[in-house]
């Protein structure tokens, strides 16, 4: 089980020194790599990503696909297809870059929500033809695409754990895994750590985020007995930190958040944080 942190898209940095200054506190403190979000790969500078990633010694554990729903509304429930076919093609560029830098596709928010389409069967549908096509490409190049199970406030499908492993067994492809988000799971699960026990050949990909969106250990969410319960299950992926409601800086964030899972998993660690 290794440790990462979730960064905002660099290119929302004010200075790219910034976004590389953020990885280097990261190192210090002993996170194993760094997740980022991504508005748009053709936008990304990977020239400076790449060299900033070399030169921290990080490796980039998984992308964040999901920010221009809020953007430009792509989405792939929408019976409109040229978002919906625009979507795809984004996705497919998703998959190139993570091909490019060896890390795991985070996808949930793509989905859409019921206003983007209000007869939930047609959009499921879509989805699942949309994400069979990804799928399928993801598994050509060599990549994983983690569908994540996101509360029924963000998007209008596939909720809940069980709901997205049924859908990964049904498109069966070694390039669709799931993941899952604590964050999330508090909403829609009835236990925290019960349903992980069915999921542990298709789980690629995890996101721990306290239940308020703060800081780990400022929730009411088990820390210590979820990362448990992975390590009982055999769990080796990557375990990602977000923190998306906060008013500490980032730096501080990064370190807390590390403090809490020092505590949590001590057996998790083979070195000391970077000096």
């Amino acid at each position: 089980m290794r440790f990462s942190y979730v960064l905002p898209d660099p290119g929302t940095y004010p200075v790219w020194g910034e976004f590389f200054g953020d990885l280097l506190h990261m190192r210090r403190l002993g996170y194993d790599a760094v997740e980022i979000q991504v508005t748009n790969p053709a936008r990304l500078n990977e020239k400076l990503l790449g060299e900033s990633l070399d030169t921290s010694r990080y490796p980039l554990c998984a992308i964040q696909t999901g920010g221009s729903y809020a953007t430009r509304g792509n989405c792939l429930c929408t019976a409109n297809a040229k978002v919906r076919d625009r979507t795809i093609e984004l996705l497919w560029s998703f998959v190139d870059l993570a091909a490019r830098f060896g890390s795991t596709l985070v996808f949930g928010s793509l989905q859409g929500r019921a206003k983007d389409e209000p007869d939930h069967e047609a959009g499921r549908q879509r989805i699942i033809e949309a994400l069979t096509l990804v799928g399928q490409y993801a598994t050509e190049q060599g990549v994983v695409l983690a569908l994540e199970p996101v509360n029924h406030l963000e998007v209008a499908w596939h909720h809940t754990i069980e709901e997205v492993h049924q859908l990964v067994k049904a498109i069966n492809l070694p390039g669709l895994r799931m993941m899952v988000d604590t964050f999330h799971m508090n909403i829609e699960e009835r236990a925290m750590l019960a349903p992980l026990e069915g999921i542990r050949d298709v789980l690629a990909h995890v996101h721990l985020s306290e239940t308020n969106r703060d800081v780990l250990g400022t929730g009411h969410w088990d820390t210590a007995a979820f990362l448990r319960e992975l390590r009982r299950l055999g769990y080796g992926g990557y375990c990602s930190v977000g923190v998306y409601n906060t008013r500490l800086t980032r730096h501080e964030c990064i370190r807390r958040c590390m403090e809490v899972l020092r505590a949590c998993a001590p057996g998790a660690w083979g070195t000391a944080p970077v000096e």
